[in-house]
């Protein structure tokens, strides 16, 4: 388990950073400056583990062909793949051989004229969950929707639409859900308290285990619903913590954008 006041000060900084829209850059703060201890990168011989990489198909640009979305995990050193979790050692120390790696996370595309989506940089253990949404707005191209997987101890997350247009990925919408929401990756098992991630056990060892854990991670229905061109059923977390659904008209928010 974590340090009590750790926890409670990280999630006081986190509810008011929810307020002011900041949370993944001051949840990057705390990380690296309460976690870069002698003691929390311990000595014991950690065995790396890759970790699970999510990759879609779908027709990102319109041109009626399909491309794949595959993520990737590198570290800042040397801006190579890298490993995301360790066998050993808690919780603590992996989130702190993250910040030590400087690790970032984006998507690259298999047609080179889609650009690759940068996702987000350290402290973070790569994706929780992506998906292609299909044409949500009616303009001829797939979107996608994904949520970081945060190398942190709050549940609290968003996910983000994403599009394509003009030479770029561009958001669309984000809403607040919660990371208990999404199923978990291969080789992992999240365990959560009430006051977040506790621990993350690694299984690289139980291979049917990690097969159905994909199988159900493929079949997750996930947060979006499309209704219409531009019109969308969101599954939501409100500000008061409750699941609710919302109607979105995707037309409008683009309007208050201009």
């Amino acid at each position: 388990m974590k340090p009590s006041c750790l926890i409670a000060i990280f999630l006081i900084a986190v509810a008011n950073s929810c307020k002011s829209g900041n949370t993944s850059q001051l949840k990057e703060k705390l990380i690296v400056n309460t976690l870069q201890k002698p003691e929390a990168v311990n000595k014991v011989k950690l065995k790396p583990v890759f970790g699970y990489r999510f990759s879609i198909a779908g027709d990102f640009d319109g041109d009626g062909k399909k491309d794949t979305l595959t993520e990737h995990f590198f570290s800042g050193i040397d801006n190579k793949e890298t490993n995301k979790y360790y066998e050993n050692g808690n919780y603590d120390t992996l989130v702190a051989l993250n910040a030590k790696k400087k690790t970032y996370c984006f998507l690259s595309c298999s047609n080179k004229n889609i650009r690759a989506l940068n996702i987000a940089s350290t402290p973070q253990l790569g994706i929780a969950y992506l998906k292609n949404e299909g044409d949500l707005n009616g303009d001829g191209t797939d979107e996608i929707s994904y949520a970081v997987d945060w190398a942190d101890w709050s549940n609290v997350n968003f996910c983000r639409v994403m599009t394509f247009k003009n030479n770029e990925w561009k958001e669309i919408y984000s809403f607040q859900i919660r990371d208990w929401q999404i199923p978990d990756r291969p080789q992992t098992y999240n365990l959560y308290g009430t006051a977040g991630l506790d621990d993350k056990i690694i299984n690289t060892a139980n291979v049917t285990a990690n097969k159905q854990i994909e199988m159900n991670l493929l079949d997750f229905k996930g947060f979006i619903k499309k209704l219409a061109d531009n019109k969308i059923q969101v599954a939501l977390i409100t500000d008061n913590a409750t699941l609710d659904t919302i109607v979105v008209d995707l037309e409008k928010l683009k309007k208050k954008r201009r």
